[in-house]
């Protein structure tokens, strides 16, 4: 029997096995993508430029002003524009979701988001 590597002088071959071959090494996946955005995103824009005169108080009391989803992107859109953010949607998505996850919990709308 033939090998495909040459024997070390000096050394026996029952001593040390031969080296494996590169292309019989399982090679790791590399790792999956990062999604572009995390789901602490809303949150962090939130506390970044909301939170200071938004306590969380200002979502839970009883006469709270967005009563539906839809209601409460109006109010993100609104400030966000009105403080000149200049969110894109996906950023006022973001901050919706992270509100609506974190204090509001309205059903979703029919038919998906």
């Amino acid at each position: 029997m033939t090998s495909a590597f040459a024997a070390v002088p000096g050394k026996s071959e029952t001593s040390n096995p031969p080296p494996v071959p590169a292309e019989s090494v399982p090679q790791k996946k590399p790792p999956a993508a990062a999604p572009d955005i995390t789901p602490a995103q809303g949150q962090m824009l939130y506390e970044n430029h909301c939170i200071a005169c938004h306590e969380s108080s200002a979502h839970i009391r009883r006469d709270r002003r967005a009563n539906s989803l839809k209601a409460l992107e109006g109010w993100v859109i609104r400030w966000s524009n009105q403080q000149q953010l200049n969110w894109s949607a996906e950023e006022i998505s973001d901050v919706v979701d992270y509100l609506d996850n974190r204090y509001y919990k309205f059903p979703p709308p029919k038919g998906g988001k």
